[in-house]
């Protein structure tokens, strides 16, 4: 049958109308309060404590819907509206869910959860040597609990500007000199633009400056702290933003060797992820602080060395244990998100470089990539 925005309302009013006469009546019968009354929460991802298995807060009911006093758990009451799209702010969401089949084989876009049979399809290319990807099974390093498992499926793609792989070996000084894709201190290829859009706001202030430069202005000033790329390698695809889908998101971790001798220096190592659409052009993920992920920005959380500007000995990480980055630095696991337009074709380059040198690698794990409904400015988030 179908049902116009008249009859819409109409049922939604009935059905609300019949939930509060129930809860009337169940109220009448139970003026104390102790039947289980409507459940208003949303389902959805667990946050917080829960998501990190933590325990619950003290007094809060069980999760299993138990009465903490040994009585019968009373189930709560839900509705499904069958084929009634769920409304936000009267807009449907109706993004595709992510697809994992990294198990099929090694290929780097089946290990960050793209062009998986029945998922989503990109136009991708990856440039630079080859030694600088790597697919990897399981969880890097060799600390317990692990700091850096698969986010989705079983496997991980690390990108290197040098050798990827050597990030899994325990304690060795990685420093390559590889054939970047760019290389010998030249600027990123395009549409990368390192050059801020205005001197005081970003394009989530201003739209109309969307294309003129990076739209976070958070590229420049971490550029200008050295003098070009090198080893500079990439992966980057186009995608048409399927219908009813309003963002992006993806999972990494960044690590660099030039931590500490180099730290807040002018040999400043970059990870970029640039958005090329109608509603942003420029970076998506940096920092608290408005800064890229470089050696010299925040979100460093495991310090295995000390450094006299942040870091006192001791200064110690055995997260990074098992990992070429062990004495060096690198993030947690982050996940950055950006806003996209339904069936707009947006272009993403994940890029990662050394800057003003050729040695020294950096490194980042790449991981989960999933289109969402959450739109609005690029944000990052440790994940």
């Amino acid at each position: 049958m179908a049902f116009g925005s008249g009859d819409r309302a109409f049922v939604l009013a009935s059905l609300m109308l019949a939930a509060c006469g129930a809860k009337g009546d169940a109220e009448a019968e139970d003026p104390g309060g102790e039947a289980g009354g409507l459940d208003s929460s949303s389902s959805g991802p667990a946050s917080g404590a829960e998501a990190d298995g933590g325990a619950a807060e003290e007094g809060a009911a069980p999760s299993d819907g138990s009465s903490s006093s040994g009585e019968p758990p009373v189930p709560p009451v839900k509705y499904d509206f069958g084929h009634f799209p769920d409304l936000a702010d009267g807009v449907h969401c109706g993004a595709p869910p992510p697809h994992e089949c990294d198990h099929m084989d090694d290929d780097p876009w089946h290990a960050i959860g793209l062009n998986c049979p029945g998922g989503p399809d990109v136009d991708g290319t990856v440039s630079g040597d080859p030694q600088a990807f790597h697919v990897h099974e399981g969880n890097v390093g060799t600390y317990d609990p692990p700091p850096y498992p698969p986010r989705e499926g079983d496997k991980i793609l690390i990108m290197s500007s040098g050798v990827a792989a050597n990030l899994l070996v325990g304690g060795l000084f990685a420093s390559s000199d590889i054939a970047g894709f760019i290389d010998n201190g030249a600027d990123p290829p395009m549409p990368i633009k390192t050059g801020k859009v205005s001197a005081d706001i970003d394009c989530a202030e201003d739209p109309g400056l969307v294309g003129s430069g990076d739209c976070s202005n958070t590229i420049q000033g971490q550029w200008d702290q050295g003098s070009g790329a090198f080893d500079y390698v990439e992966m980057r695809f186009t995608a048409e933003v399927p219908a009813e889908t309003f963002a992006f998101s993806y999972d990494f971790a960044m690590f660099s060797t030039e931590y500490p001798q180099y730290y807040q220096s002018g040999f400043n190592d970059m990870y970029i992820a640039w958005l090329e659409s109608e509603s942003w052009t420029g970076n998506v993920s940096f920092d608290e602080m408005g800064q890229p992920i470089s050696l010299n920005a925040g979100f460093l959380d495991y310090k295995d060395a000390p450094n006299p500007v942040d870091c006192p000995a001791p200064c110690v990480a055995p997260q990074l244990q098992g990992t070429a980055m062990q004495g060096h630095a690198g993030t947690k696991w982050l996940t950055s998100t950006a806003g996209v337009n339904p069936g707009d074709e947006i272009t993403v380059v994940f890029a990662v470089f050394d800057l003003s040198d050729p040695i020294l690698d950096t490194v980042v794990l790449l991981d989960n990539f999933q289109w969402g409904c959450e739109g609005g400015a690029p944000v990052t988030i440790p994940g």
